[in-house]
């Protein structure tokens, strides 16, 4: 009686390598819940360092401000991380406008010719002269008004924008200066031979809008006057800039603008940070738990590295800066390591402890939590960055060795498929001699 030679391969094949397949699975299923698990403690103390470095980075401040205007109609005030308090009031008396000429075309379409020759002379901090027909781009001995706008553009790009501009059928060429301010206003020259000698003059003669300057007072409008080529004043006080909207009328108030430092903000900061150094931990803790009969055992329960991350964060937050605890400043640590901030407290407090050093100094909380952080994340050393190379390298060796089983498993078919045909063509042999004895 044959048996299926093939089915009976495939059995046999797949029995003798399945307890290296189950090895190799589950080896892999631990090393991708391992690697997910530490990418998962990575990500929240990333947020975490983010969170620190907020107050330790160049221009930042732990003390938060604000910034009181008593109308915005006039002007809009803007302030960087540090700024200096301070209470002014500011009069506009002068917005910066950018210099504008125009000339009154002489045909309506941009293709019509606008002259055959001669110069122009452009007059900006020094005379720069042009040939009108340098811009005659396709050599027919005219110049158009579009090829002479493209020219001018090119020669006079980084200080004055020609463009055409048409209104119910009537063309003008716009002249205007790329920046505000007196220093902003140009003349243009063009010669007899140009034929547009007199348009050009009027319009320098007439200017549609003439370049000024932003002027405001200080302390009202007869206060201190202030002049600015464009209509933002950058760090009028250090770390606070004001752009002008809309020139103050003889009526009308100063506008008061006051920046304080804001506890409120502050510690709204603060806590910012709490939620995520309490996010941290949480992470950490459901990773690293024991398990019981109520909740199941963390991936990385047996992980020394990554349970010692809470005791290192929990030492720097129990740890003195500048002779205080952060206790005093009404940030508590509960027996599961999470912080909580006492708001009454720290607004007491603050005010008599420098915070700034305490919190963001070189060796405040902060740039610890950085520094140690930083043993664990750093992207080519950290310790968390080791370790997922690690377990990249074990799951590379582990597929090889999936792939590998596919060898073995052909190896161990054909040798078996060999066996049982062969079983089946001498099962068919003794069939055939067992006829010839049969009466």
């Amino acid at each position: 009686m044959n048996v299926d030679a093939a089915q009976l391969a495939t059995n046999f094949a797949t029995y003798d390598i399945q307890p290296f397949q189950t090895r190799y699975t589950q080896k892999l299923s631990s090393i991708t819940s391992q690697t997910s698990a530490i990418n998962q403690v990575k990500t929240a103390l990333n947020k975490l360092e983010d969170a620190a470095y907020k107050f330790t980075k160049p221009g930042a401040s732990v003390t938060q401000f604000s910034t009181t205007a008593s109308s915005d109609e006039y002007i809009q005030v803007s302030t960087d991380d540090n700024p200096d308090s301070f209470d002014l009031d500011i009069y506009v008396k002068q917005l910066a406008d950018a210099h504008q000429l125009s000339i009154v075309a002489s045909g309506s379409s941009p293709s019509d010719v606008m002259a055959s020759g001669g110069t122009l002379t452009v007059g900006l901090g020094g005379d720069t002269t042009i040939n009108i027909d340098d811009a005659d781009q396709d050599a027919s001995g005219d110049v158009t008004y579009s090829e002479f706008v493209s020219y001018f553009n090119e020669q006079f790009d980084d200080s004055i924008q020609a463009v055409l501009v048409k209104s119910q059928g009537a063309m003008q060429v716009l002249f205007s200066a790329k920046e505000d301010g007196v220093d902003s206003q140009f003349t243009l020259t063009a010669n007899a031979d140009s034929g547009l000698e007199s348009q050009f003059q009027n319009a320098s003669d007439n200017p549609l809008q003439t370049g000024k300057d932003a002027i405001i007072a200080i302390g009202g409008k007869d206060g201190l006057e202030l002049t600015n080529n464009t209509n933002t004043f950058e760090d009028i006080v250090q770390g606070v800039d004001i752009t002008l909207k809309k020139v103050n009328q003889e009526s009308d108030d100063a506008t008061n603008v006051t920046v304080a430092e804001d506890i409120g903000a502050t510690m709204d900061a603060i806590q910012a940070f709490i939620t995520e150094y309490n996010k941290a931990l949480t992470e950490i803790a459901k990773l690293t738990q024991t398990g019981n009969e109520d909740e199941s055992r963390g991936i990385l329960a047996s992980d020394n590295t990554i349970r010692s991350i809470e005791s290192q964060l929990g030492s720097l937050i129990r740890a003195e800066y500048e002779g205080s605890r952060l206790f005093e400043l009404g940030i508590e640590i509960d027996r599961s390591g999470k912080l909580t901030l006492e708001r009454s407290t720290f607004e007491e407090t603050s005010s008599t402890l420098d915070i700034e050093q305490i919190f963001a100094g070189e060796q405040g909380l902060f740039s610890s939590i950085e520094a140690r952080l930083d043993i664990y994340l750093d992207s080519s050393n950290g310790t968390l960055s080791r370790r997922l190379e690690t377990l990249d390298n074990e799951k590379s060796r582990v597929d090889d060795a999936l792939d590998s089983l596919e060898t073995r498993y052909q190896t161990y078919y054909n040798r078996y498929l060999s066996q049982f045909t062969q079983l089946n063509a001498l099962d068919s042999e003794l069939s055939a001699v067992s006829v010839l004895f049969t009466v």
